[in-house]
């Protein structure tokens, strides 16, 4: 199977530097929201012995999502810009239940 190779024009590999660079920046906030998110899930599951919300384990799917979306536009995966140029991604695997066992039994 042959790769046709397409060129890229010098102004649209500039604007796409200077987005990726904003997007990077964005991506560590995203990362450090992430990360704080997680220590309060679990501080809250140790505190409370029951797992956190549902809105707080959404906010944090979608956040990974929003997260897997920049990293896509970053290395030309994907062309089209991630939000706020385009809709906030939809979440890529929906939370589990809580209700649910899990197969291991633990």
């Amino acid at each position: 199977m042959q790769v046709e190779e397409i060129q890229i024009e010098r102004k649209e590999t500039t604007i796409r530097i200077l987005l990726s660079l904003f997007f990077w920046v964005i991506m560590e906030v995203v990362k450090t929201v992430l990360g704080i998110l997680v220590f309060f899930e679990l501080l809250f599951a140790l505190i409370n012995k029951r797992a956190p919300s549902n809105q707080v384990r959404r906010f944090a799917n979608r956040a990974l999502s929003y997260h897997y979306r920049i990293l896509r536009y970053l290395t030309y995966n994907e062309l089209n810009r991630p939000f706020p140029f385009s809709d906030f991604p939809p979440q890529v695997e929906p939370p589990v239940s809580m209700h649910e066992r899990r197969e291991d039994g633990i």
